[in-house]
């Protein structure tokens, strides 16, 4: 009964595999891309939701006892394709990009083993109300960790 559950969804980051690295490396590849635009949801930066992580854990050493299930992902809602060619436009600064044409699709063109939501937009007012956790936008994060990335 005591216990924290944090969900969270899209998440990208420096390390592992995530959807900024695999477009990132099909944008070198390819000159032609295509990406789902009917699916919608928040991209949640690795950082941020460790961040995340630890304020909760400050507040709970303090003595607070909110235990439950909470979302967190980062601000604004964005479909693959946006988030795909918001990925590109903040690359082409650092990198080289042979991709030139990305073109949205429907999910039913882009088969998956697993069946995905068309809409995974996370309410996290909880997690802010509960644990003052501020939350910046998915933008933001992205050109943060691309910074990263290429300096």
């Amino acid at each position: 009964e005591k216990h924290i559950i944090l969900r969270t969804a899209w998440l990208f980051g420096l390390n592992g595999g995530n959807f900024v690295k695999t477009m990132l490396r099909l944008g070198k590849e390819r000159q032609e891309l295509n990406v789902v635009d009917d699916q919608f949801g928040c991209p949640t930066y690795a950082a941020d939701l460790a961040a995340a992580l630890l304020a909760i854990a400050n507040h709970l050493k303090e003595g607070c006892s909110a235990w439950g299930i909470y979302h967190f992902c980062n601000t604004g809602i964005v479909t693959w394709y946006a988030f795909a060619r918001r990925i590109f436009e903040l690359t082409r600064p650092y990198q080289e990009l042979v991709v030139r044409n990305i073109n949205p699709i429907p999910t039913s063109l882009y088969p998956v083993p697993a069946p995905r939501p068309a809409y995974s937009v996370l309410d996290c007012s909880s997690l802010e109300k509960t644990f003052g956790v501020q939350r910046r936008p998915w933008e933001d994060a992205l050109g943060e960790m691309l910074a990263f990335m290429f300096r």
